[in-house]
């Protein structure tokens, strides 16, 4: 019996030492090939080139190692045109740093990632990393999450004798007597919360994603063995007395109904960011990356931030957010030493950097366990480990799509229920 304990306990020590073997040789630093490597990789990415240029070289000087690359930066609105340009002229970068939301529009142009094995991948990222695992491998390496969270003006709370922001959306319909104002003129003074228009609401389609998300539908799914995706913006395969984006619809454009009890935004007022500026909106739904920039702007703004409102008594937590990868482009003759530059730059030493320059949250599991300080990194680290997102065909078609959704709604054109039909059959033309 003694033998046989020794002899478990060795092979166990046996299968640990190759796990964690297997998992350096992934994510940390392979001096013998990088640091030697002669030639240059080409990264084309939409994060700012002066915080990326900035993050790169506070790391080789932290770690005394050159790591041989050119990042450009690209606008999402024109990295499609001229990546195909690029290709076309044989000047195409080697990797591309891009959302999860454009995945569907690179799946043909960049190689799968066949040399992580998929659990120790999935063991690695966050959950939304999910949404990269195609059919004979992962699109892209990722590196950091941008998550939906609330921002909270604490003055009108405060003033209002409520200590602490929703953790509900049951709860915002009890604010707008007490956080939002009215004057004679029928003008919108002080609101609650921007919910109801498009245009004038800052990260709209993502708020309404998170709500579509959290009631209950993917928006957009995946086939596993295909890989083709497909619309469930209309999906009646849920037990739900209602569809889930029609209740979330349903929801969202009260707020904009001056009939509804819950009435506290129209199409008249600033955009929700400026408003919040201004100090006369409770609370305002952004991503992450926006804090400094909020503190920036208006440094008196007495603001926090805090986690998105879950749906009442919610089993299942999630936010929507933007994962941030890198792919690797077919037409590279650089992929080898392309890996072991993004190995280096996915690795924790370098993710942990990084965020030193860019207030968001990483897609590594391992530092979102090790934790923060910081009380607002709290917030984004653990925004990170429920947010989801979906692979948008075209951003430009969907927004179109999203918008004509609401406005086809509050101007009394469809029934909710009629609104979401028509979205999600042209969903599903542009997933096509």
């Amino acid at each position: 019996m003694e033998n046989t304990n020794k002899f478990k306990l060795v092979l166990m020590s046996v299968f640990g030492f190759f796990i964690i073997l297997g998992l350096l040789s992934f994510a940390t630093f392979r001096s013998n090939n990088s640091a030697n490597s002669q030639v240059n990789v080409s990264i084309w990415g939409i994060v700012d080139k002066s915080i990326f240029d900035n993050f790169i070289s506070k790391y080789q000087q932290d770690k005394n190692v050159e790591l041989k690359l050119t990042y450009t930066q690209k606008s999402i609105s024109t990295i499609d045109g001229d990546l195909v340009e690029a290709i076309a002229t044989g000047k195409e970068p080697d990797v591309i740093l891009v959302p999860q939301e454009i995945m569907k529009r690179y799946l043909d142009k960049v190689s799968l990632i066949t040399s992580i094995p998929q659990r120790t991948f999935l063991d690695t990222y966050v959950q939304e990393a999910q949404l990269y695992v195609q059919p004979g491998g992962m699109f892209a390496v990722p590196f950091f999450v941008d998550p939906m969270v609330m921002y909270w003006n604490k003055d009108i709370f405060s003033s209002a004798a409520i200590a602490n922001p929703p953790k509900t959306w049951s709860e915002f319909p009890l604010l707008v007597n007490k956080l939002s104002t009215i004057d004679r003129n029928g003008n919108i003074t002080q609101s609650a919360a921007s919910f109801g228009e498009y245009t004038n609401v800052n990260n709209v389609k993502a708020l309404l994603s998170t709500l579509i998300i959290q009631a209950g539908s993917p928006i957009v799914t995946i086939d596993g063995s295909s890989g083709s995706f497909t619309s469930n913006l209309y999906d009646k395969s849920t037990n739900d007395v209602l569809i889930p984006a029609v209740s979330a619809m349903t929801f969202f454009t009260d707020y904009s109904n001056p009939k509804k009890s819950v009435y506290s935004w129209n199409r008249s007022l600033p955009s929700s960011k400026n408003f919040f500026l201004s100090g006369n909106l409770a609370t305002y739904f952004g991503f992450a990356s926006e804090a400094a920039d909020l503190a920036n702007k208006n440094p008196n703004l007495n603001f926090d931030v805090t986690m998105v409102p879950q749906t009442l008594n919610a089993t299942t937590k999630t936010t929507f957010g933007e994962l941030y990868g890198f792919a690797f482009l077919k037409s590279s003759p650089n992929n080898t030493d392309a890996f072991d530059l993004v190995s280096v730059l996915t690795g924790p030493d370098a993710v942990s950097e990084f965020l030193q320059f860019y207030g968001a949250a990483p897609a590594r599991n391992d530092l979102i366990a090790a934790g923060t300080l910081d009380p607002q990194k709290t917030i984004f680290y653990n925004s990170a480990l429920i947010a989801k997102g979906w692979v948008d065909p075209n951003m430009d078609t969907t927004n179109t799509i999203f918008q004509s959704m609401v406005d086809d709604i509050t101007t009394g054109n469809l029934d909710v229920n009629s609104s979401v039909q028509k979205a999600d059959t042209e969903l599903r033309t542009a997933l096509q």
